[in-house]
Parts: C-alpha cells; structure tokens; sequence
C-alpha cells in the first residue's frame, strides 16, 4: 500500500526551524531581562543596607567619611539602576516583538500543518475508494467466474414490479 508523501514536507520542516529559532531568541532575551532584574533587585537590597548602615553610623560618634562613602556608593548605585532601569525598558520592547515574530511563525507552521491534515485525509479518503472499487472488482469477477462454471447457480433474479412490491406491505 503506498504511503501519504506530504508535497510541502521541506516547506513545513523549514517553518518549524524557524518556529524553533524563534523561540530561542525569545528565550534568550526574556533571560536577559530576568538577570538584569536580578540585578536591579540587588542594588535595590544594596542601597537599602547602605542606609541602614548609614542610620547606624549616625549613632554615637558619627565617622563621616563612612557616612560620605555610603552615600557616594548609593548614589552610583542609584545611577546604575537607572541605567538598568532603561536596559530593562528597551529588553521589554525587545521580548514583545520577539513575542510577535514566535507568534507569526507558529502561525505559518500551524497553517502548513492544517494543510497536510487536510490533504492526508483526501488521500485517506480516496485510497478507501480505490479499495472499495478494487474490491467490488474482485467481487464482479468472482461471480462471473462462478457462473461461467456453474450457469445453473448463478441464474439473475428478475427485477419485481412495482405492483409486488406494493402487495408485500
């Protein structure tokens, strides 16, 4: 029996490669994103130490030079995360087209796919013709055999008549 050969076989793989290597560029950008949140999240941790470590120093003899560093660390600190802050704005804009693309591929490969269900189910169907019409073949050779061997057996029936058709019922 033969076997359904999808015509766009290359077509719909080449669409699932691009399907595929869309994802991992979105993967890789939304990984992006995530440690540079980490990482604001940690100077955000840090400038709060600071602070607390600059609320302590302010107990007692003050030592301000201590207290002078602590604040140039989290105003760099502070500026580092703004800078990461608009890192993050542009990654977002980044992710969200990459989002997009993955979409719009997945769509190409979905329809490609649709199409090769559509036309394996064709091919299904006429294959069951084709054996149906084989058979009955076979079957109309088979009787001709037999009655070729044995004419007495396979006498025609006579068609009945719409008048004893209708005393039947």
């Amino acid at each position: 029996m033969q076997t359904f050969q999808f015509r766009y076989k290359t077509v719909l793989r080449q669409r699932e490669v691009m399907e595929q290597q869309k994802q991992r560029a979105l993967a890789k950008l939304m990984h992006q994103r995530n440690e540079m949140v980490s990482q604001l999240r940690e100077m955000q941790e840090t400038i709060s130490s600071s602070k607390r470590d600059a609320a302590e120093g302010l107990v007692g003899s003050v030592d301000l030079d201590a207290i002078a560093g602590i604040a140039r660390y989290s105003a760099s600190c502070a500026l580092q995360g703004n800078a990461t802050v608009r890192e993050i704005a542009k990654l977002e804009t980044l992710v969200e087209q990459a989002r997009n693309e993955l979409i719009e591929a997945s769509k190409n490969r979905k329809a490609l796919e649709l199409l090769r269900d559509r036309q394996r189910q064709a091919w299904e169907l006429e294959q069951r013709r084709m054996e149906a019409k084989l058979l009955d073949e076979q079957t109309t050779q088979t009787y001709a055999a037999k009655a070729l061997a044995e004419p007495q057996r396979c006498v025609p029936s006579s068609p009945r008549s719409s008048s004893s058709l209708s005393s039947m019922y």
